[in-house]
């Protein structure tokens, strides 16, 4: 400190005490030489233990009534300020003999000084306590500091003071302090082992901690929450995870972790701006806190990606836990798509969902810490990078779906590069081919047209699954390369078996998310189209609901733009992608294709009967074509024949051959063409 200061303020600040509390007997012989003219008694006090105020170290003195407080230039003993105390206060008795609190860090004001004795009966009490508890001084001297806590914290309160006693040092607990006519207010209490007088006991300092506690909750809550929507953060999703996963490796039941992003929700702030979307994500973030129906945890872990955690139940099996995950994120997905509103215009979004579990069928209980190579404390990384995997591969197949996590899909790291690269070798090599499976009539068993699927012959893996090759292609920027080839190859196979005389109805082609977005899209069709000759009217492309919904203008205006050269599109998997069928009928659609899943067990389950009877309904209502997939048995053909299904699809007629194969199948007479009527 250098300078002078003839205010208290100053003190107060660089030790923690008021005026008024600084009370005590020792006095100094007074040196007034260096300081400053005053009308006020100045006296030093010299005794670094009794008479200083040390404002680094903390050290808390109570020495006497004073009116200013001075320093002396020429004192170098450290960073002390000397008390100039004027004349002692009769009214208030003195605080024992130099009496310091040794108490570290004093940077607030004391707000209740003390002394009790070995049973905490009080022995002294300053004019600042009794103002700030309330209470005569009568009445505190005849009481105990037990008596004017709360007495939750009676046991607390005995655990500082045997605290103190054992160490001999200051220590601290933080009590309520029950106030007379008032309510109890937090109160920081730091006792140490003092004499008052002869008489052994504690020297007790509090502070109104009211004011930090409300701060410190006001920050940990900010820490722990996002402050667009309210939602937890990242921050407080991770030691709910890790709970949740040890509540799963504990009772045996699977944890599920869903990720939920929201599609192409840039394209909102491009359009409207920043506010519009705060304001959509503020209405996702409600939405998703009105469907949590089981207390599952929502939380806000990216710009516009939530996480929805569902914790273990107990007597839950792993198959009621995987049903009830997807069965949430139909919710989700379905509330997402009803229309949002900004300035009363209206907004369209969808969302893609991953799904994770922990523990899964290769991530077994304990496997999240033998992945992180922490064998004490549950990660919860692994969980969310599956649930990231999956949500990845939902927004590759086109958005406003879910996917579920599958343990044998998870390369490592390594190994997906690997793949990544001999993929870029595969286009090269020409390691690419078309395979077709005919589609025939459901009555006549005569084939009426062939989808054209990809296959990769890899050297040394053989044939790689089009689900593992080609969410890679969508995510190094291949697909549209791909799905250009697939077309040209398509269109030319088509040709060439026209001039064998096998002149299918159509040929089918897959059209990926990607490809449809892609501007050149409808030059490349035109380009295909011109290349080969063949008539557009026998070009059918085969797209997914999610594709539909993900940005309903943009796909009316390019299917009526395709459908006016003749090509004609499917709805493939129709029924997996939880879009509105209201919306089926604003699109120039011209077949469906029932989802396998709803094929499988047909025979046996009431349901998916039920579902095969409303897609027909919707097919006819809607004047489009039916074609059902993944047709097996000869039970199953019947059965939707009998439904009114025209077309089916699947291993019962044929199952994907290369080119030259199916051409033998006509030719030995194996597969036949639909005569039509």
């Amino acid at each position: 400190m250098g300078g002078f200061s003839r205010t208290w303020k100053p003190a107060r600040r660089a030790s923690g005490v008021r005026a008024s509390d600084a009370a005590g007997a020792v006095r100094m012989p007074e040196t007034n030489k260096g300081l400053p003219a005053t009308d006020m008694e100045a006296n030093r006090i010299t005794a670094p233990r009794q008479g200083w105020l040390r404002t680094v170290a903390g050290r808390l003195c109570a020495l006497g009534r004073l009116r200013g407080v001075a320093c002396d230039p020429s004192m170098s003993a450290g960073p002390q300020a000397p008390l100039v105390p004027a004349s002692h206060s009769a009214a208030e008795p003195d605080y024992a003999d130099a009496v310091s609190l040794s108490f570290e860090s004093t940077a607030a004001a004391v707000d209740f000084l003390a002394h009790v004795d070995a049973n905490l009966h009080f022995l002294y009490v300053s004019d600042t306590s009794l103002r700030f508890a309330g209470y005569h001084r009568e009445f505190l001297l005849g009481a105990t500091l037990t008596d004017i806590v709360a007495p939750e914290h009676h046991e607390r309160l005995e655990a500082l003071f045997a605290r103190a006693a054992h160490s001999g040092a200051a220590e601290k607990e933080t009590v309520d302090l029950v106030k007379a006519l008032t309510y109890p207010l937090p109160v920081e209490l730091r006792v140490q082992p003092a004499l008052y007088g002869e008489t052994p006991g504690f020297a007790v300092a509090g502070f109104d901690v009211s004011g930090w506690q409300g701060t410190e909750a006001a920050l940990t809550h900010a820490l722990h929450h996002d402050p667009l929507t309210g939602l937890p953060n990242q921050t407080a999703l991770a030691p709910a995870l890790q709970r949740a996963q040890a509540d799963a490796d504990h009772y045996g039941v699977p944890v599920a972790l869903l990720l939920l992003d929201l599609d192409d929700y840039q394209r909102v702030n491009r359009a409207l701006g920043y506010d519009a979307g705060d304001e959509l994500l503020r209405e996702t973030a409600r939405r998703l806190t009105h469907l949590a129906l089981q207390g599952e945890t929502i939380a806000r872990v990216g710009s516009d990606e939530f996480a929805i955690l569902i914790t273990p139940q107990l007597h839950a099996g792993a198959d009621d836990v995987r049903a009830a995950a997807e069965a949430l994120g139909r919710r989700l997905l379905t509330s997402i798509l009803q229309p949002y509103s900004f300035r009363n215009q209206p907004v369209h979004l969808s969302a893609s969902i991953g799904i994770a579990f922990h523990p899964d069928q290769r991530h077994g209980a304990g496997s999240a810490d033998a992945e992180s190579g922490n064998p004490t404390s549950a990660d919860s990384t692994p969980l969310i990078r599956r649930a990231d995997q999956a949500l990845q591969q939902a927004k590759a197949i086109g958005g406003n779906t879910l996917t579920l996590h599958v343990p044998d899909d998870d390369p490592t790291d390594a190994m997906r590069l690997k793949l990544e690269s001999d993929l870029y070798d595969g286009v090269r090599n020409g390691e690419f081919s078309l395979h077709f499976q005919p589609i025939t009539s459901s009555a006549s068993r005569g084939v009426v047209g062939v989808e054209a699927l990809i296959r990769w012959q890899h050297p040394l893996h053989g044939l790689v699954p089009p689900s593992t090759f080609i969410p890679l292609a969508e995510s190094v920027g291949l697909i549209n390369y791909l799905g250009n080839w697939v077309l040209k190859a398509a269109c030319m196979q088509l040709s060439q078996w026209d001039e064998q005389g096998i002149e299918l109805q159509y040929i089918a082609v897959n059209v990926s998310p990607q490809q449809f977005r892609n501007p050149r899209f409808r030059e490349s069709v035109e380009e295909a189209i011109e290349l080969t000759g063949i008539d557009p009217r026998r070009l059918v492309f085969e797209i997914t609901e999610s594709l539909l919904m993900h940005d309903p203008q943009h796909a009316k205006t390019l299917l009526e733009e395709l459908t006016s050269l003749g090509i004609r599109f499917a709805v493939d998997d129709f029924g997996t992608g939880y879009s509105s069928l209201a919306y089926l009928q604003r699109f120039p659609l011209s077949k469906l294709k029932i989802d396998r899943s709803f094929v499988e067990n047909l025979i046996t389950s009431r349901n998916d009967q039920a579902i095969v009877n409303a897609v027909v309904g919707l097919a006819r209502t809607l004047d489009l074509e039916l074609v059902a997939e993944g047709v097996e048995t000869e039970a199953q053909r019947e059965l939707l024949t009998n439904m009114g299904c025209e077309h089916i699809q699947g291993w019962l007629v044929c199952k994907a051959l290369p080119s030259e194969e199916l051409q033998q199948r006509f030719v030995s007479g194996a597969l036949h063409l639909h005569e039509v009527q």
